[in-house]
């Protein structure tokens, strides 16, 4: 019996065993996947960067298939294909949601589902020869990263057009640093100003302060009364206002012709004051000026004239008294003589009447001449009233110690003082 064994015999018989059962059990495996599992097919919208064939596939974070195969859609570039075998019993609803997870450190894709809610209906069955299709919502990373490039593409345009500004406005911009160092240097040159400013502003600040407080306090006394007001009477108050604005409104032609009136009137005082002459009017200004001074530099005379008028006065109220007392006394007793006598008293009245008369007319002719002669013209009548009350008084006197020479006659010798 020979020893030695053949070795490569022995190999290539264990090769080929190993083979058959790799075979033997892809087919067992292939075999339970295909009885139990679904295929679906998966529409991405965008790039699948990680995602390749036999990448896991998850429900609710429980692994239930795998991917299949993957591929670009020839009808649109920019979409994705891909196929998953998923267990027969995945409850995969109308409304289950597909995403793309990426790990952030391996960079490897899987495909999550996310279960629908527990009435919503199944998918609708494809048509014969084809997949029910999935659409894939956009993964987390994909809309960070799409996200982020427009976000680096909106920054590099702003920087494009703030560079752009900045040099178009370089010049405005220098002058608004030198404004700006100007200010800044007058504000140190006047810190003692600003330090006054400041504190006057303070000072304002307290003032406004306590008048806040001031008009809080009166705003509640306004309140107080407010609320004593009685309703009735505001709106009472309110009513007649609104009668009172009806009635103005309704007044408006009246006030418009008044307007009208005004503007008239104010038209004929222009024309009357542009009809005056200004020579006379100055002229007239000037002598009234002349009299007040001619007044005002015999001030003393002019308050003699005002005594004397005052003595005048009260002389002939007395002589008024003394005339009422004798003819209440003559009543019942009159005769021819003393008839007559009255006569000649009421003719020396009247001389007297037309001598204080005369005076006034030259004291009058005086005044309007403005001059001295008027002063002594008053003078002159104040004298000569005086004397005349005199005369009255003698006469009256006369009556008084002999009435009887009136009502009887007799002789007498007048006498005359001079």
């Amino acid at each position: 019996m020979e020893t030695k064994a053949n070795t490569t015999l022995i190999g290539a018989f264990t090769l080929v065993v190993l083979v058959i059962f790799g075979l033997f059990l892809w087919w067992f495996l292939r075999a339970g996947d295909s009885t139990n599992r679904v295929q679906y097919q998966v529409i991405f919208s965008g790039p699948v960067a990680g995602l390749n064939r036999g990448a896991n596939v998850f429900f609710n974070g429980i692994r239930v298939g795998e991917v299949r195969t993957i591929r670009v859609d020839p009808a649109d570039p920019r979409q994705v294909i891909g196929t998953i075998a998923v267990a027969a019993d995945t409850p995969i609803r109308s409304n289950t949601r597909v995403s793309l997870d990426v790990a952030m450190l391996s960079g490897v894709a899987a495909l999550s589902l996310t279960g629908g809610s527990a009435d919503a209906p199944p998918l609708a069955p494809p048509a014969e020869g084809q997949l029910p299709v999935l659409r894939a919502d956009p993964s987390a990373i994909q809309d960070l990263l799409q996200g982020a490039r427009q976000i680096m593409t909106n920054a590099d345009n702003l920087v494009r057009r703030l560079d752009d500004t900045i040099a178009a406005g370089q010049g405005g911009f220098d002058r608004s640093l030198r404004n700006v160092e100007r200010f800044t240097q007058a504000l140190g040159d006047n810190a003692d100003n600003v330090g006054a400013l400041l504190k006057d502003s303070g000072d304002a600040a307290r003032q406004i302060a306590a008048l806040t407080k001031r008009l809080d306090a009166v705003t509640s006394q306004i309140e107080v009364m407010l609320q004593g007001i009685e309703p009735g009477r505001v709106g009472a108050i309110l009513r007649n206002v609104d009668e009172l604005t009806r009635g103005l409104a309704g007044q408006t032609d009246s006030f418009a012709e008044l307007i009208r009136d005004a503007r008239t009137a104010a038209g004929a005082m222009s024309r009357t004051l542009t009809a005056l002459d200004g020579d006379r009017i100055n002229r007239a200004l000037a002598n009234i000026d002349r009299f007040t001074q001619t007044l005002g530099d015999n001030s003393a005379n002019v308050d003699q004239i005002a005594k004397n008028a005052a003595e005048v006065s009260a002389k002939l109220n007395g002589m008024a008294d003394r005339v009422d007392a004798l003819l209440r006394g003559f009543e019942g007793n009159g005769t021819s003589n003393m008839f007559a006598e009255f006569t000649n008293t009421a003719k020396a009245v009247r001389t007297l009447a037309e001598r204080l008369d005369s005076r006034t007319a030259q004291l009058t002719t005086s005044i309007s001449g403005f001059t001295d002669r008027t002063i002594r013209d008053i003078q002159s009548l104040s004298a000569d009233g005086r004397r005349t009350l005199s005369e009255l008084e003698r006469t009256l006197r006369s009556l008084e110690r002999n009435p009887q020479r009136f009502i009887f006659g007799g002789s007498g010798v007048p006498e005359y003082r001079r």
